[in-house]
């Protein structure tokens, strides 16, 4: 018996367990890892620019304007060349 997993659209690519994976558990895009100033105006935190892309950039949030802006970015970072890892690196991530 074989159960096909596909969206109303019929695409697979949209199905739950590959939004999923793609998303990693739905928490791609979403603010991590904060941390606030000791005096009280920021607050640091990590976030990627979409719910699909995994790489996190470094976000700075002025808590008293509620302005957000990035600190570091790693696309910015790299200046469009791919990271060189090692196999133990590449492993691990």
């Amino acid at each position: 018996m074989t159960i096909e997993t596909t969206s109303a659209a019929g695409s697979e690519a949209d199905s739950f367990p590959r939004q999923h994976a793609r998303t990693q558990r739905f928490t791609s895009g979403a603010p991590r890892a904060f941390t606030v100033a000791p005096d009280g105006e920021r607050v640091v935190f990590l976030r990627s620019p979409s719910g699909t892309d995994r790489a996190n950039a470094l976000w700075v949030l002025d808590v008293t304007s509620g302005q957000e802006r990035v600190a570091a970015d790693p696309a910015a970072l790299l200046g469009g060349v791919s990271e060189r890892l090692s196999a133990a690196e590449r492993a691990r991530r």
